[in-house]
């Protein structure tokens, strides 16, 4: 996340704040309601587990990949853009 914010920084300050506050109100709405998103569609048995949310706001072409424990514990795996290989990049963590 933080290349991202370096990047909009360099370009627009303005929006690097609101992609930051897009981003904590959708890590808080995970937090809240972590099985309320899909798993991904993958052939893939290691990320079988791993649900998808995009950011809110103005910033829906990033999602937010993340894994639900037994104890409703959520760990963020990634925050990627669209525009990637998002089943390359996750396969390879």
């Amino acid at each position: 996340m933080e290349a991202v914010v370096d990047h909009l920084r360099e370009q627009n300050p303005v929006a690097a704040v609101r992609f930051v506050e897009a981003a904590q109100a959708t890590f808080e709405h995970i937090a809240f309601m972590p099985l309320a998103y899909p798993r991904m569609h993958t052939t893939r048995p290691a990320l079988a587990d791993i649900r998808r949310r995009p950011l809110t706001g103005a910033f829906k072409r990033y999602l937010v990949f993340y894994r639900v424990a037994d104890d409703d514990h959520v760990d963020v795996v990634r925050l990627l853009h669209t525009a990637r290989d998002l089943d390359r990049i996750l396969g390879e963590e």
